[in-house]
């Protein structure tokens, strides 16, 4: 289908989708700035933008979305992406949807939830498990979608059931082993559906300890990584192996910039941005470190950052583009 004839038709049912969201309350920001939202700041606009404070609100402009027949993503707490200097087309849902409930040793949590509070909460009530969490600047939704992980802790170790939802069933639930969790993945990467939520299995331990634990994860971050520049976190996936950021540093690319974007000279599997830079830059700077470190080693380095969005004429480059998922 030719682009112009694309755009007219996305234009219609945009318009479509505004009347719906008017009638639902639902409150609307038209080409809104993400990158602002995302910990790396860079990219363009949405078409649309909302809020959900809720899982129901999360639900409901999701299901207005999809009887419109307007793409929807869901952004959570901006990190592991990069949105595109064209923006992205069709509606941003940011997940405000940050409900905490501890049972005992069961916790119960909003998609939206940050991990940093969820590890909080849990540490003060003297649960142990998720300690690792505190080094995972995203949502719980965006942790279960990438099955992220740190300092030898996955969530798929301590995810007991995800609660997600799809355009074809609605809200669902799934158990550990349906979400074929794997190392950076699940089952979430390859579907629509979206997380809305977790229950999350501990062990009772002691508070100081705990927190001691997490006391000496956040030192290691902060010695290690380059958490005062601009970042989407950890750019590609460990191979087998190996760590991508000794091969990165190996094949001498610390330090290699393209334009506003530069390999970080703390952690070679970090890309920093900028203040004012561009997304292109950011996925330059990948692709030439990848083409560099497979020329040299033979080693094809997975990407663990999202490009999302419209990349336009991008489509020569050397990286998928992924999707709004909520991170």
């Amino acid at each position: 289908m030719p682009p112009t004839t694309e755009r007219t038709q996305l234009a219609e049912r945009l318009a479509q989708f505004d009347e719906l969201a008017a009638q639902r309350g639902i409150v609307l920001e038209v080409d809104a700035a993400l990158g602002p939202l995302t910990t790396l700041r860079v990219g363009g606009v949405a078409d649309r933008l909302t809020e959900a404070g809720t899982v129901g609100q999360l639900v409901a402009a999701l299901e207005v979305a999809r009887i419109a027949g307007v793409p929807a993503g869901v952004l959570g707490k901006g990190s592991d992406i990069v949105v595109a200097d064209g923006g992205v087309r069709g509606l941003v849902i940011r997940n405000r949807a940050d409900a905490l409930e501890i049972d005992g040793r069961t916790v119960r949590a909003a998609s939206g939830a940050a991990m940093a509070t969820l590890v909080k909460r849990c540490t003060v009530t003297g649960l142990a498990g998720i300690e690792f969490g505190i080094s995972i600047p995203g949502s719980v939704g965006g942790a279960i979608w990438a099955n992220a992980g740190a300092h030898g802790g996955e969530m798929k170790d301590v995810v007991v059931r995800v609660d997600a939802w799809s355009p074809g069933g609605g809200p669902h639930s799934l158990s550990n082993a349906e979400c074929r969790f794997a190392y950076r993945d699940s089952r979430f990467k390859a579907s629509d559906e979206i997380v809305l939520g977790a229950t999350i299995l501990l062990a009772a331990g002691d508070a100081k300890e705990i927190a001691a634990g997490v006391a000496a994860n956040q030192a290691q971050r902060k010695a290690t990584q380059p958490l005062a520049d601009q970042n989407a976190g950890s750019v590609f996936r460990n191979p087998p192996g190996d760590h991508a950021g000794r091969l990165i540093d190996a094949a001498g690319l610390k330090g290699f910039r393209i334009g506003s974007a530069q390999v970080s000279t703390l952690h070679a599997n970090f890309t920093v941005v900028d203040r004012g830079g561009s997304a292109a830059d950011v996925r330059a700077v990948g692709d030439h470190v990848r083409a560099v470190v497979a020329g040299t080693t033979g080693i094809v380095l997975d990407y663990e950052i999202e490009f999302v969005g419209d990349w336009g004429a991008a489509a020569g480059w050397a990286t998928p583009t992924g999707r709004l998922a909520g991170a």
